[in-house]
């Protein structure tokens, strides 16, 4: 009897544990969230290589524009490193089964992040105290320290000129 309860008791521990793992970790592709500490685990992880961090949300037409854009120049450039955070909540289960499927049909699900519990305002700061929430919005990483800001839609242009060889 003793062991039984136990099992009941072990098996419902796991399964409300379950709940508490974001669904996009359960589903295999992870889409990280993003906090006010975030930018700086992002930079680190890039080693001074230089690398595109495109900030999207799933309303944003043009945000969707500047991903097709990037997806086909990193097929084209094997080297072109691209991290993206979505504004849309980490902790919102519909929007992260959009966001995955559209990173997932864009072959962009490596370096993915979406905004965590604080609030919106904040994680923006964190990423640009000039930053207003406009979006597309990206920021070209040098590699040595530098970074260029552009609010916009990304084009194949601006791939040429801004990205390594």
């Amino acid at each position: 009897m003793m062991r039984r309860t136990l099992l009941i008791l072990i098996t419902s521990l796991l399964a409300a544990l379950s709940f508490l793992v974001p669904c996009s970790a359960r589903a295999g592709q992870v889409l990280q969230a993003f906090e006010p500490g975030s930018l700086a685990r992002i930079v680190d992880t890039q080693k001074g290589r230089p690398f595109i961090l495109v900030v999207w949300s799933l309303d944003c037409v043009y945000c969707q524009a500047s991903l097709k854009t990037i997806a086909r120049e990193m097929r084209r450039r094997k080297g072109l490193r691209v991290v993206t955070v979505s504004t849309d909540a980490v902790d919102d289960p519909d929007a992260v089964a959009l966001m995955q499927q559209r990173l997932g049909a864009l072959g962009m699900t490596r370096h993915a992040w979406a905004f965590g519990v604080a609030p919106p305002e904040q994680l923006r700061y964190a990423i640009d105290p000039a930053w207003h929430g406009e979006k597309p919005r990206s920021y070209w990483f040098d590699g040595r320290g530098g970074k260029t800001a552009y609010s916009g839609v990304i084009t194949a242009a601006m791939i040429e000129r801004f990205a390594p060889r």
